[in-house]
C-alpha cells in the first residue's frame, strides 16, 4: 500500500513538472503595447482576453517605447452579425506594419497575431 502511494505521488509530481515545461513556458517573453486608436471592445476581447488565452508569453505594457510591438485592434461592421470581422494590425518599433489579419472570430484573429509574434522570436 505504501509503495502504491509513493508511486502515485511520483506520477503526479512528474505530470506537474512536465506540464510546467511545455512549449508556452519555453517561449521568450514579448512586450506589446495597445495602440490608443483601438476600439474599446476590440481592445478587451481581441488583445487583452485573446492574447491572454493564446499567448501566455505576451505582456501588455503601457509604455510604447518599451514595447517590441504596437498592436491595433478593431471590429468591422457590427450592424451585420454575419459580416462581423475582427482586425489586428501589428507594428514594429520603427512604426512599420509587419502583420495584419482579418478574421470572422475574435479567437482566430488573436491566435493569428500570436503565431506571428511568436514566430518572429
Amino acid at each position: 500500500m505504501r509503495l502504491r502511494l509513493i508511486a502515485a505521488s511520483t506520477v503526479v509530481t512528474l505530470m506537474t513538472m512536465t506540464a510546467g515545461s511545455q512549449a508556452p513556458s519555453s517561449l521568450p517573453q514579448v512586450k506589446i503595447a495597445i495602440d490608443p486608436r483601438s476600439d474599446g471592445e476590440a481592445q478587451s476581447v481581441l488583445i487583452v482576453k485573446g492574447f491572454g488565452n493564446s499567448c501566455p508569453n505576451v505582456s501588455i505594457i503601457r509604455d510604447e517605447s518599451e514595447a517590441e510591438y504596437l498592436v491595433f485592434a478593431t471590429e468591422g461592421d457590427v450592424r451585420h452579425e454575419l459580416l462581423l470581422h475582427y482586425f489586428i494590425t501589428v507594428y514594429d518599433k520603427q512604426g512599420k506594419m509587419v502583420f495584419a489579419t482579418d478574421k470572422h472570430t475574435a479567437k482566430n484573429a488573436s491566435e493569428a497575431a500570436c503565431r506571428f509574434i511568436n514566430g518572429q522570436k
